[in-house]
């Protein structure tokens, strides 16, 4: 065990079965790399008057794997992704602004298109800025129903303003 080199070599089958254990799907270069620091810390840190390496060293990987898990849950939950609509929220108010019809503000000609639920969603999203997990239990649905109510409203406001517009 002088070689890191010849450890990788030969433990390289069991990173990548551990990462199939436990379901790495998305930023799977970022676990592997992971997996192969730890087990490069198990190589230098191994003491043999304390047991075998290969059970050191994937306890070693699977912690380290884990241990990146728990980091990318955390980051992930304090990210606030921009999505497409936000970046063109901007681009549609100046649309909305500019259109030609009677309605006084923004949202009352949101509004004049859409059920009083919808608008309701809208704002809660978009004004207030409420995440899907605070409105699950005021619209008694899931997560994935509301992102879905979303995409479907918007999918309205464009085909409705678009027609506006022309």
């Amino acid at each position: 065990m002088d070689n890191f080199e010849e450890i990788l070599e030969q433990y390289e089958p069991m990173i990548k079965s551990i990462l199939r254990k436990t379901n790495i799907y998305k930023n799977h270069d970022h676990f592997y790399q992971a997996a192969r620091i730890a087990l490069w810390q198990a190589w230098r840190n191994f003491d043999p008057s304390k047991g075998h390496f290969p059970s050191y060293a994937y306890r070693m990987v699977l912690t380290s794997i884990y241990t990146e898990m728990h980091k990318d849950n955390k980051y992930t939950e304090n990210q606030i992704p921009y999505e497409k609509e936000k970046l063109t929220k901007v681009a549609q108010y100046n649309d909305l602004k500019n259109m030609p019809c009677g309605h006084g503000s923004t949202l009352e000609t949101l509004a004049s298109y859409l059920t009083e639920e919808e608008f309701e969603l809208l704002k809660d999203l978009y004004y207030h800025q409420y995440k899907y997990e605070e409105l699950t239990h005021k619209y008694n649905a899931s997560v994935a129903a509301l992102k879905k109510r979303r995409d479907r409203l918007i999918k309205k406001l464009r085909i409705e303003l678009k027609g506006t517009v022309d």
